[in-house]
């Protein structure tokens, strides 16, 4: 499993979603559990500080081991 930084909107908290290895798609959820249901899709960001990364996420990120985090 891979892990990309992603947003709903500009200026939210980022989140960490799951994308599939072979084919690069998206999940809908991040790994805190929230979707991004209002947009429809998540808003990949790199030029962002880590320290507006979602406290569920930094947490359950060090207990599912993500690859590339």
């Amino acid at each position: 499993m891979f892990a990309r930084f992603a947003q709903e909107y500009g200026g939210q908290k980022l989140h960490i979603v799951k994308t599939d290895v072979n084919s690069q798609s998206v999940e809908n959820y991040a790994i805190c559990g929230r979707n991004c249901s209002k947009r429809g899709n998540w808003r990949m960001t790199i030029n962002m500080p880590l320290a507006s990364l979602c406290g569920n996420c930094k947490k359950l990120a060090k207990d599912v081991k993500i690859i590339n985090f």
